[in-house]
């Protein structure tokens, strides 16, 4: 959501796919109004939500509050087809999908049918989450989709010391530059803070601005 926002405010026409089919929350954490999925009959296309530009679709408009998806894996592999296919892109330039954590249905459909330019792959620095983190490059790199940038969140704890500000790191991130080939720059860092959390909201931007830099946008 965040990525998508700092795309928007450098002037890219931008649309947030909500693949997270049994955890979607990117319409509710934008603060939109969860309404019914809209369908343009003429065309047989479904019609995103438009938040301050940004296209958004998600399953939060077709299921009601509280309700679980009980899929199994050909109807999420339908669905994410359809959303991208059979969906309004229109304009569209950076077309981002927000995936579930681990190399579940979402995600290897994504990689499998739309092979996507490159990918952002969003950590933790825990000894848990450094496992899916292998995982995750372990399929990424099977189906030669590029990681663009790690994004660590809760890298590090931005502290006020009497004369600098200072940054005290978590030590288990030296562990993802490691696995990076010790390619830094490749690593973009959030800091732990509590009004991340209450808000939802980081500045993305100069994140947004280096991808850019890396890519060729129609």
């Amino acid at each position: 959501m965040n990525l998508a926002i700092a795309f928007q405010n450098l002037g890219k026409h931008v649309g947030l796919l909500d693949l997270d089919l049994t955890g979607p929350n990117v319409v509710r954490a934008m603060g939109l109004d969860v309404s019914p999925l809209n369908l343009d009959i003429a065309r047989a296309k479904y019609l995103p939500i438009v938040a301050d530009g940004i296209k958004v679709l998600s399953m939060a408009s077709v299921l009601p509050r509280g309700k679980a998806l009980i899929w199994e894996g050909a109807r999420r592999q339908g669905i994410v087809k359809e959303f991208i296919h059979a969906a309004d892109w229109t304009d569209t330039e950076l077309l981002l999908a927000d995936l579930p954590p681990g190399v579940g249905d979402e995600t290897l459909s994504m990689v499998q049918y739309f092979a996507p330019d490159a990918a952002v792959v969003v950590t933790t620095p825990h000894s848990f989450a450094l496992e899916d983190y292998l995982r995750i490059l372990d399929m990424l790199t099977f189906w030669h989709v590029p990681v663009a940038k790690t994004v660590v969140n809760m890298a590090y704890f931005d502290l006020r010391c009497p004369h600098k500000r200072c940054k005290q790191r978590v030590h288990r991130i030296q562990v993802f530059k490691d696995i990076e080939q010790k390619r830094e720059d490749n690593i973009y860092e959030v800091p732990f803070d509590p009004l991340i959390s209450s808000s939802n909201k980081v500045d993305l931007a100069p994140l947004a601005k280096e991808l850019l830099s890396r890519m060729v946008v129609a």
